[in-house]
């Protein structure tokens, strides 16, 4: 199990995630590129809403495919090209993964790959490997 960490010599974190976890040996490691707001049919969605909300579906639908699930997510780095769009950003994150701590930093940006994109979201998330002991 992933162990969350929140040491008291730090200041407590200023919202929905830890300031580190171990992830402990033999477990599977699953690095997920920077995904966008980009939807299953190639198009983009459209406002910074709609776009964070495709961007952690998106992370999701990846997790899930390795089987893995929200709750495996060790690691977020968010990137946001307007200061303005951090809170709707929390909100929506919060929606989506619940009660879920991971670690996390959160980054505004000049601009991303393309002047579309709002934001980019790269995941890392690992699982204990199940050894059958017979």
């Amino acid at each position: 199990m992933n162990q969350m960490l929140n040491p008291d010599a730090v200041a407590p974190p200023f919202g929905n995630y830890c300031h580190a976890v171990e992830i402990p040996t033999n477990n599977r490691r699953l690095y997920v590129s920077g995904q966008v707001g980009v939807m299953p049919d190639g198009t983009i969605a459209q406002g910074i809403e709609a776009q964070t909300d495709q961007v952690f579906r998106n992370i999701i639908s990846i997790v899930e495919a390795a089987g893995m699930t929200v709750s495996d997510i060790v690691k977020f780095n968010s990137y946001l090209t307007r200061q303005k769009d951090i809170a709707v950003y929390r909100e929506v994150r919060n929606r989506i993964i619940g009660d879920h701590r991971a670690a996390s930093t959160l980054v505004v940006v000049s601009a991303l790959a393309s002047p579309d994109w709002l934001i980019e979201i790269e995941a890392v998330a690992a699982k204990a490997v199940h050894q059958d002991v017979t």
